[in-house]
């Protein structure tokens, strides 16, 4: 039987299987482009899949037995533009956890059902920041429904993910460590530099366009963040800035070329790890730029809006006004 175009895919699995038809749907397009499957479920028949797929494709119209994924369509093209397109690209990735409870309707969701969902992603050994994602996400669509008058009560607000236990605490890089990031001869080994004489975020990296970077002033326009305080200016430093011409030269529209996914440029750091053989994660150089800054006595709100945080209270956050100048020296304290 072939189905309508945009209808969706059920597709049999080879092998001898329980549940051999697996059932899915292209629920958007990524930032490169492609298409965003969300798989529905899997099921014994392709009478039950099909079945699936219909209560699936449910109107988003508001009728009563709107399905979780009904509320996401209608909830995420004016909410998307409000946030960063990385924090967009979360809501997406997200969605996909939400597995066959995005084809129930809403209003028949049980609690356990949800919190069963949670449990399962931390027994995989998905991380406590994917959980809060995923619990963010059901808590914005229950907000959203309630206030549409489409369930009466928000059981995100019930959920619970433990605590959060870090892995590995962060740690700074050493100067002999940041040393031997400058010798090696790995052609990644400008994403940590950046990062360490900077202190931006990996997003911010990624998304950094060519036109971000502003040459005759040389310094970083920081236009996408996962906060409103993100959104700031960071001076570029003497000693990364031949790094910086070299990536404008290249083909792309970004500083590092191409649209990099947080894999892609998760691996090249790795390699660049592998080089000076040591294990940090990108965010320790964030917290190495913070420490840095810490050891030479940078000036408290100068760190602070470089690093993007924002004002532990009213007098900082409206009296205090950093020009690029000032910002500019407490940059140079970093060697």
């Amino acid at each position: 039987m072939r189905l309508p175009n945009g209808y969706g895919q059920i597709a049999k699995q080879s092998g001898p299987r329980r549940r051999p038809y697996m059932v899915r749907k292209a629920i958007g397009i990524d930032t490169k482009g492609r298409q965003i499957l969300h798989i529905i479920g899997y099921y014994a028949t392709y009478a039950e899949a099909l079945d699936a797929l219909a209560k699936f494709n449910n109107s988003s119209v508001p009728i009563p037995g709107l399905t979780l994924f009904n509320v996401y369509k209608a909830w995420y093209p004016s909410h998307s533009k409000q946030v960063s397109q990385s924090t967009a690209d979360g809501y997406s990735n997200g969605l996909r956890h939400l597995g066959p409870l995005a084809g129930i309707p809403i209003n028949k969701i049980k609690y356990n059902q949800l919190q069963n969902l949670l449990d399962t992603m931390a027994a995989q050994g998905l991380s406590y920041a994917s959980l809060k994602k995923v619990r963010s996400l059901i808590h914005q669509l229950y907000r959203f429904a309630i206030i549409n008058e489409w369930v009466d009560k928000n059981l995100a607000s019930y959920l619970h993910i433990g605590k959060n236990v870090p892995v590995r605490p962060h740690k700074p890089f050493t100067r002999a460590q940041i040393n031997k990031i400058w010798s090696c001869n790995n052609p990644y080994k400008d994403l940590p530099l950046i990062m360490l004489y900077t202190g931006m975020r990996s997003a911010e990296l990624r998304y950094l366009k060519k036109t971000d970077v502003k040459i005759k002033q040389k310094y970083f326009d920081i236009t996408q963040s996962k906060t409103k305080a993100g959104i700031r200016i960071i001076p570029i430093h003497d000693r990364i800035w031949p790094l910086i011409e070299y990536r404008l030269t290249q083909p792309g529209k970004y500083l590092l070329g191409d649209l990099m996914s947080y894999a892609q440029f998760a691996r090249a750091f790795n390699r660049v790890m592998d080089t000076i053989k040591c294990k940090h994660t990108t965010h320790d150089c964030r917290h190495t730029f913070a420490t840095l800054l810490d050891d030479a006595d940078a000036n408290y709100n100068a760190k602070r809006r470089l690093l993007g945080h924002a004002a532990n209270n009213v007098t900082d956050g409206v009296y205090t006004h950093k020009t690029l100048v000032q910002l500019r020296k407490t940059i140079k304290l970093l060697k």
